[in-house]
C-alpha cells in the first residue's frame, strides 16, 4: 500500500513538474532590450543603463523576478561570457485593455533594469538576453515551442560612448481584423535626435540565427514605413488562417559625423507577437488635430516647435459604430520627456501637450498615440504617428520656400522623403548630374521618393524643375 501512495505522489509531482515545464516553454510574446548613457563610476570607462522588457502571458507561474544579460564586444563574431549578468525585475503592469466583457489584460510587461561597464578597449557591443520559452502557437514559425526568444541591442562606442538609443513607444502587441484591419507602429523615440531607419525582419533564436519561417503559413501581413515605423495592414490578411504570428523590427541609429558622413552607431530590435482574428468590429478612426487651438487640419500635418516651447495638439477621433465608447492612450507619454495626453470633453476628444526639452537635438519625432473603441470580443484600436518637427534656430515658417528640409531618413534605403515649396516640380539626378527621376511634391510641400532597387547606393540631388536650384541631399545606403 505504501509503495503505492508513493507511485501515486511520483505521479502527481510528474505532472506538477511538466505543468511547470509546459508554462516555462510557452509563457514569453516578445520583448526588446534599450540602453542609454550614465554617469560612468571609472574613469574612462562608459556605463550604461539596460532596459529588459518582456511580454508575458497573463498570470504566467513562470515569470521570472530576474533576467540574464550577456555583454559580448566584436559583434556577433564573439561569443558571449559562459555568465551573464544578472538583472533584477523593477516593473511588472498589465497591457492596455484590449479585451471586453472582463478586466483581463491580453498580456503582462516584465520591466528589468540595471547599470553596466563595457569595459575597455571600445568597440562593437551586443547586449542580448536569450530564453527558451517562446510561445508554442505561433503559427508562422517552424517548431516554435523549441526555439529560443533571443532579445537583442548593438551599440559601437567606438565611435560615440554618450549614446541613448531607440525606445519603441508603443507596448500594444497588434490584432489584425482580418475584415477590420487596424494600423499599429513600431515607432521609437531617440533623445539624441539621430536618423532612424526600420525594417522588418526575422525573429531570432541566437545571435546571426534567424527562426526559419513556416513556407505554409507565413505571410506578410504587414508592411512597414522605413521613415516612421508604422505598420500598414496588408490584404494578405484576409486568406490566412486565423492565430498568432509572430514579427520582429529592426530600427537603425545613424549618427552625423563631420560635414556629410552618417554612420551607424547602434540599433535595437522588438520581437513581438500579433493575432490575425476575423474581428467585425470596425476600428475608430482619427480624424483631424488642432495645433495650439489653430484651424482643424490632418494628422499627417507635420507641427513645428523649437526646443523648450510647449506644444497643445487637440484630436479628434470617430467610429463608424455609433453605440461605442472611445477613449486614448498613448505610451509613448512614459517614454518622451514632457509628454502628456488627457482625454477632455467629450469621449472624441483628447488633448496631447508636449513641453519639448530645451536640450533636445533639432530633427523630426514622430510620437505614437492610440484610440481604442469598446467593441467585442477585442477592442478595436487606430495607432498613428503625430510628426513634431524640431528646429534647432528659428520657425520653420521663416525658412526660404523654395528650399527643402527635414530630409529623413539619413541615409536611406528603400524611401526618403523631405519637404519643399508646395507642389513644385523637382528632379532628383546622381552625382554624374545624369536625371534619375521626376517628382512634384504634394499641396503641403512633401515629397516622398522610392527608386527602384536597382538604382546602386550613393549620392543624390533633389533640384527644382524650374530654376535648377538645389533643394536637398539624399544619401542611399547599401
Amino acid at each position: 500500500m505504501r509503495t503505492l501512495l508513493s507511485f501515486r505522489w511520483l505521479l502527481v509531482l510528474l505532472l506538477v513538474v511538466g505543468c511547470l515545464s509546459a508554462a516555462q516553454a510557452s509563457h514569453l510574446r516578445g520583448g526588446d532590450i534599450t540602453y542609454t548613457t550614465t554617469a560612468s563610476t571609472t574613469a574612462g570607462v562608459p556605463r550604461y543603463h539596460v532596459v529588459v522588457r518582456n511580454f508575458v502571458e497573463l498570470n504566467s507561474l513562470a515569470t521570472s523576478t530576474t533576467v540574464v544579460l550577456y555583454t559580448s564586444r566584436g559583434g556577433c563574431s564573439t561569443p558571449p561570457p559562459a555568465s551573464g549578468i544578472t538583472v533584477p525585475r523593477t516593473q511588472y503592469f498589465s497591457s492596455n485593455l484590449q479585451t471586453c466583457g472582463t478586466t483581463d489584460p491580453l498580456y503582462q510587461i516584465g520591466v528589468y533594469e540595471i547599470d553596466i561597464d563595457l569595459p575597455l578597449p571600445l568597440g562593437q557591443w551586443v547586449l542580448s538576453s536569450t530564453s527558451n520559452a517562446r510561445t508554442a502557437t505561433i503559427m508562422n514559425l517552424l517548431n516554435p515551442a523549441s526555439q529560443n526568444i533571443y532579445l537583442t541591442a548593438y551599440l559601437d562606442n567606438s565611435i560615440v560612448t554618450q549614446d541613448t538609443s531607440p525606445v519603441f513607444q508603443s507596448l500594444l502587441q497588434p490584432i489584425v481584423g482580418i475584415s477590420a484591419p487596424m494600423p499599429f507602429s513600431m515607432s521609437a523615440f531617440d533623445a539624441d535626435g539621430d536618423s532612424l531607419v526600420y525594417e522588418l525582419i526575422q525573429p531570432a533564436n541566437g545571435c546571426n540565427q534567424p527562426i526559419p519561417y513556416n513556407p505554409s503559413t507565413f505571410v506578410p501581413h504587414y508592411t512597414i514605413s522605413t521613415a516612421t515605423g508604422a505598420l500598414t495592414p496588408t490584404a494578405a490578411a484576409s486568406t490566412s488562417s486565423q492565430g498568432y504570428y509572430v514579427i520582429a523590427a529592426k530600427v537603425s541609429e545613424y549618427r552625423k559625423m563631420g560635414t556629410n558622413r552618417w554612420v551607424l552607431i547602434g540599433y535595437v530590435i522588438r520581437d513581438t507577437m500579433y493575432l490575425l482574428f476575423p474581428n467585425t468590429n470596425q476600428p475608430p478612426t482619427f480624424t483631424t488635430m488642432q495645433v495650439n487651438g489653430g484651424a482643424a487640419q490632418p494628422l499627417s500635418t507635420n507641427v513645428a516647435i523649437q526646443p523648450g516651447q510647449t506644444v497643445n495638439v487637440l484630436l479628434q477621433a470617430t467610429d463608424p459604430n455609433a453605440s461605442q465608447l472611445l477613449r486614448f492612450a498613448s505610451a509613448a507619454a512614459g517614454v518622451v520627456p514632457g509628454l502628456s495626453l488627457t482625454q477632455v470633453g467629450t469621449a472624441s476628444n483628447a488633448l496631447l501637450t508636449w513641453q519639448v526639452p530645451a536640450t533636445l537635438p533639432a530633427g523630426r519625432y514622430p510620437l505614437i498615440v492610440s484610440v481604442f473603441d469598446n467593441g467585442c470580443p477585442y477592442n478595436a484600436s487606430e495607432e498613428r504617428s503625430i510628426v513634431f518637427v524640431v528646429s534647432g534656430n528659428r520657425p520653420l515658417a521663416t525658412r526660404a520656400r523654395a528650399t527643402a528640409t527635414d530630409v529623413f531618413p539619413v541615409p536611406f534605403r528603400e524611401q526618403v522623403q523631405f519637404t519643399t515649396a508646395p507642389s513644385q516640380a523637382v528632379i532628383l539626378v546622381d552625382a554624374l548630374g545624369r536625371e534619375v527621376a521626376r517628382l512634384t511634391s504634394a499641396p503641403d510641400g512633401l515629397v516622398r521618393w522610392q527608386p527602384a532597387p536597382t538604382l546602386p547606393a550613393g549620392l543624390y540631388l533633389a533640384r527644382s524643375a524650374t530654376s535648377g536650384q538645389p533643394l536637398a541631399r539624399l544619401l542611399r545606403a547599401e
